[in-house]
């Protein structure tokens, strides 16, 4: 079978891919960050000793992260806005969707860092007269951050699937989509490792 490609078509529509891309970097980095307060919270909340704190805050962990991502995003555009009576756009609600079942990942990150700190550190900062709150922030986080670099959407490949209904070059259309989406994870790639080489030499 013979194939004609015609990347024009990538050319012509630049405009209306990179409007996706760009949607898909912002909601991305505000997603991370609310997801990682919302995560490093959870993840506190885990290790508590009450029952009271640490129920709540395992079930967070095990609804979101057993239930699909797509499920999830449906309710918030669809079912969040009748319940609340809020009005919100696609990219509010994919952010909300995103922030939230990333968080629950995040969380048990977040509680493995910690974790992987020495107790004796901690047995050390409370002797010397540190509250928990002045323990985790002066001892405990500044090491387990070092330690949890994770391994850290769908409006471009939206805009892509749009386009490609259109003008019939899906092969072209995707193609363009995997080199935009491999440079930005190599970007985002490449910084994740330079932080993690520059916290490692300041410890």
């Amino acid at each position: 079978m013979s194939y004609s490609f015609r990347f024009n078509v990538v050319t012509d529509n630049l405009g209306f891919l990179l409007a996706g891309a760009r949607a898909t970097i912002l909601v991305t980095i505000a997603a991370l960050l609310i997801g990682m307060v919302i995560g490093l919270v959870v993840g506190m909340a885990r290790l508590s000793k009450r029952p009271y704190v640490a129920g709540p805050a395992t079930a967070y962990i095990e609804v979101f992260r057993n239930t699909p991502a797509l499920v999830q995003l449906i309710w918030v555009y669809y079912c969040l806005p009748i319940l609340t009576g809020l009005n919100m756009n696609a990219l509010i609600s994919c952010t909300i969707a995103l922030a939230v079942n990333g968080s629950a990942y995040l969380a048990e990150i977040f509680r493995g860092g910690i974790q992987s700190i020495d107790r004796g550190q901690v047995e050390a900062a409370r002797t010397l007269g540190m509250s928990h709150l002045q323990t985790m922030r002066k001892v405990v986080l500044p090491q387990a951050f070092r330690r949890m670099i994770p391994p850290f959407v769908a409006d471009l490949t939206y805009q892509a699937q749009v386009l490609s209904t259109t003008t019939f070059r899906p092969i072209e259309i995707f193609t363009f989509i995997a080199i935009v989406y491999f440079g930005l994870c190599t970007l985002l790639s490449y910084s994740a490792r330079r932080l993690e080489r520059r916290l490692a030499v300041s410890d």
